[in-house]
């Protein structure tokens, strides 16, 4: 017997609130008490992305594929039409409204969104969040560039909304007009996230904010014509994002965490942030006018005693970093170009990332370190991966014991440079790594072996793990000959090779994969005749893993 469907209505619409947007949405079918609860549960969601309305860059030049998405564009657009038309006539309560469009045209289609914004904003039982996110990366359209007036204007509507406590706008929308022409006063309002939208001017962001009271999270992000954010008398303000501003001006003692980013470095940002004592977690990206010193650090965490997790993201730095601090737990580095050496004292420390490219591979060091804490690298190599540096990287790490996973991203095209008597000289035990995470699109076979030959020779890997829509056939198909080498026998290594193939060190080799199950190496057969020749971003998410077991006296 169902007694689930027996339960209240209020019970079951908790349950499907609980669940992902499509297996709620699977719900339906189960039974005809599902299906009505389904039909009046008061979480729209709207999403074309999700619904597979996409219009590839190759497909917008095919007349059949452009029909498709305007089918597809006007059937979304008309089952957004019904579902709140329905929930207007029949008095349904609408809590929380979600709208994704990157369809979006400024003259066909801003007349049907008011008239959603009004049945939404004056829903029974009062709105609680409201997303909406207007863009046109995905448009079968023939019209020109957008300039200011082709903006959705947010209608006044959306101010008899007083019940809203998260209100989120992304994209192609304008509320300047409409947040200073009227008063605003979003009194339960708790998180506020502008990505962007036009502001048009100073005012606008002042008189919003000023009707917020209850703000405990906001975002700005690329806010056209707002340059200038000041913050105070927010006292329930605990998280602020802003990017894109030449001025930061933050008086809220009780403020938590804080990320301030601009997209280009050469935007200047004046940030007066020294009375957020309280800050736990601090992130900053390309900001020109912070130069990141061993000065810098030492006045940082002086000024913010509670400080936890700090990252640093394309930041301006001296060429030797000193990070010293008992507090703070996480730790992440990332495209810090003029950085050469970095030591971290941190005793507390449980995590630490670091991003870089073959350009930039840094001596870091560890004085004091927790025995819990994990190192996780990060490297994009974009022309030529140079091993002896690459390995030098990895030795230069003090302690040695503490890399749990690097990543490597080997764009096509890429290179492979070592040179064998000096890895041949590879100091005994070789470096060992919890993980290796590979994203390799190269496509030369040779290139394939060098670099897989490289990597081997450089460390000890326990686990090698791959998402496959990242990687090419070639280099899948030449691991996995190279993992079988194990099997052959010792006369592969030459007199005249003065190096021991890596795989005679190799013990044993046990496969993990996802969502197909292989056993072994001789299984994967399988796996490389259903892989497109091509690297294709569209393929499902598929994994293989390879977990590896080495000799001990290696």
């Amino acid at each position: 017997m169902d007694r689930i469907s027996d339960l209240p209505k209020t019970i079951l619409h908790d349950i499907l609130s609980r669940l992902p947007d499509k297996d709620a949405a699977r719900t339906s079918v189960l039974s005809k008490a599902w299906h009505e609860t389904w039909s009046t549960f008061p979480i729209l969601v709207f999403d074309g992305f999700d619904r597979g309305i996409l219009l590839r860059l190759e497909d917008r030049q095919d007349p059949l594929k452009i029909q498709d998405h305007k089918r597809k564009v006007n059937s979304f657009l008309n089952s957004v039409d019904r579902t709140l038309v329905r929930f207007q006539q029949q008095g349904f309560a609408i809590k929380e409204f979600s709208l994704s469009m990157m369809f979006f045209h400024p003259q066909f289609m801003p007349h049907r969104i008011d008239r959603w914004m009004k049945i939404v904003s004056l829903s029974k039982d009062s709105i609680k969040v409201l997303k909406l996110e207007l863009d046109v990366t995905d448009h079968p359209f023939g019209f020109g560039p957008f300039s200011v007036d082709k903006y959705y204007y947010l209608p006044p509507d959306v101010l008899k909304a007083k019940s809203l406590t998260k209100l989120e706008l992304e994209g192609m929308i304008r509320v300047d007009k409409l947040f200073v022409n009227h008063r605003i006063r979003f009194s339960m309002l708790q998180i506020l996230s502008l990505s962007n939208v036009y502001l048009g001017h100073q005012q606008a962001f002042d008189d919003l904010i000023s009707g917020c009271p209850m703000i405990e999270d906001l975002t700005l992000e690329y806010c056209f014509e707002l340059e200038n954010v000041k913050l105070h008398d927010l006292p329930k303000l605990k998280s602020v994002k802003v990017s894109g501003v030449s001025e930061i001006d933050i008086d809220v003692p009780g403020l938590e965490y804080l990320h301030i980013a601009n997209e280009d470095i050469e935007l200047p940002c004046n940030i007066n942030i020294d009375k957020c004592r309280n800050l736990k977690v601090f992130i900053l990206g390309a900001v020109s006018s912070v130069f990141v010193s061993n000065q810098w650090s030492l006045e940082t965490f002086n000024k913010f005693p509670f400080l936890e997790r700090l990252e640093l993201n394309g930041c301006v730095t001296s060429e030797s970093i000193t990070i010293s601090s008992f507090r703070l737990k996480v730790l992440s580095i990332k495209c810090c170009n003029e950085m050469k050496e970095a030591k971290i004292h941190a005793p507390n420390l449980d995590s630490f990332r670091y991003f870089g490219t073959n350009r930039n591979m840094p001596a870091i060091s560890f004085v004091n370190c927790s025995d819990q804490m994990e190192f996780d690298a990060v490297f994009s190599i974009l022309i030529c991966l140079d091993l002896e540096r690459f390995r030098a990287f990895l030795q230069n790490i003090e302690p040695r014991n503490i890399m749990a996973s690097l990543t490597l991203r080997i764009g096509n095209g890429s290179s492979i440079a070592y040179n064998e008597d000096v890895l041949q000289n590879v100091g005994v035990p070789l470096p060992m790594i919890k993980q290796l995470n590979l994203y390799v699109s190269e496509e030369s076979q040779e290139v394939c072996v060098l670099l897989i030959n490289g990597l081997f020779w450089s460390f000890r890997p326990a686990i090698v793990s791959l998402k496959l829509k990242y990687c090419s056939k070639i280099f899948v198909k030449v691991l996995l000959e190279k993992l079988r080498c194990k099997d052959e026998e010792d006369g592969c290594c030459s007199s005249s090779n003065k190096m021991k193939c890596w795989w005679h060190d190799l013990k044993d080799v046990k496969v993990k994969s996802f969502p197909m199950k292989y056993e072994n190496l001789f299984d994967c057969e399988a796996l490389l005749d259903s892989l497109p020749t091509r690297i294709y971003m569209y393929s499902p998410d598929r994994e293989i893993s390879f977990q590896l077991e080495w000799d001990s006296s290696e």
